[in-house]
């Protein structure tokens, strides 16, 4: 009987791990924003916004004409720091370089061109931002410049936005594995995902991998719920003596994927835990030589609507997502 009612809480358990980031497609127009990020120029305004978005952070710019007359060759640049990586944007037609401003102080710039922006219209911009490095902070700066109907060249910059990682200590704490779906049904929990692929041609050793997925999670101190070897997934849980919120956190290894998942309330909390997992097991593979380079370490997140990819088919092949459909190449 009592394996029976275990064999039933496995089940129930595996129904919770169906996190799904929201697309592009739902995010919501802006209805207010803080005076603070405004720029104004007669009736163009530039608007910046950066807030946590699944494992990542979306960085979300509108350019607004409040005139009745169109505005011309409107030219967009965003300044990243290096603690960051654009691993996706909507509308996907923009152009990236790399560029020093200052010595030892490499940045991303990103640039976004259309020739006309209509009267009483507007448009946004969405770039979505992968931290890099937990260690040190950063500043997204954004501008524009224009030509208005006069025939004069008009420039808007925005005040920076600062991007600062939050720390965290985790201890460890006892959660019942019948309380998971109650604490995943508290209001104001978000969810967040990281899933990788070792874009190499050695055999793809599964309990290797899960066992070190499980060794990261303990080291941060987390509490053990329950293990599952056959099907290389686990959970723990903790909480964040820094913030004083619950973590939960899953581990799995599933069709070629490495993956961890985590639940919070605290958002941006998520994202740092993530991002240290996924950066730990990249160190100890380059330690170890598995992987000669970080360019092996493949992100699988679809480039057009963010969904989570069903399958790692290897690093230079091709997949269909199975949200949007759209076909793409695995890099990293």
């Amino acid at each position: 009987m009592a394996k029976k009612n275990r064999d039933q809480e496995q089940e129930d358990m595996h129904e919770l791990i169906l996190f799904r980031e929201p697309t592009a497609k739902e995010i919501k127009k802006f209805e207010s924003v803080s005076l603070e990020y405004i720029n104004q120029e007669d009736k163009i305004n530039l608007v910046c916004k950066s807030e946590p978005f699944g494992g990542n952070y979306l960085y979300s710019l509108v350019i607004s004409n409040k005139s009745v007359e169109p505005i011309t060759e409107i030219k967009i640049r965003v300044r990243i720091p290096r603690v960051l990586k654009l691993c996706r944007s909507t509308p996907p037609t923009i152009t990236i370089e790399t560029i020093n401003f200052e010595e030892d102080e490499e940045e991303t710039q990103v640039k976004i061109e259309f020739e006309v922006l209509k009267g009483k219209a507007q448009k946004q911009i969405n770039l979505f931002l992968s931290p890099l490095s937990l260690e040190e902070k950063g500043e997204i700066r954004s501008s524009v410049t224009f030509v208005s109907n006069t025939d004069f060249v008009r420039a808007i910059d925005t005040g920076a936005i600062t991007i600062q990682f939050d720390p965290f200590n985790i201890e460890r704490k006892i959660l019942p594995s019948a309380e998971v779906k109650k604490f995943l049904q508290k209001p104001g929990i978000k969810k967040a995902i990281k899933s990788i692929g070792i874009g190499i041609e050695k055999f793809f050793d599964e309990n290797y991998y899960f066992n070190q997925i499980t060794k990261i999670i303990q080291d941060q101190n987390f509490q053990l719920i329950i293990k599952d070897n056959d099907n290389k997934i686990v959970w723990f849980f903790g909480t964040d003596l820094v913030s004083g919120n619950d973590i939960l956190i899953i581990g799995q290894i599933v069709s070629g994927k490495i993956e961890w998942l985590a639940a919070s309330q605290n958002h941006p909390l998520l994202i740092s835990i993530l991002t240290n997992f996924v950066n730990t097991l990249k160190e100890e593979m380059m330690i170890l030589n598995l992987i000669n380079s970080e360019d092996q370490i493949c992100h699988l997140e679809c480039k057009y609507c963010g969904n989570i990819l069903s399958s790692f088919p290897g690093k230079g092949k091709s997949i269909e997502c199975n949200k949007c459909n759209y076909e793409q190449v695995i890099w990293n």
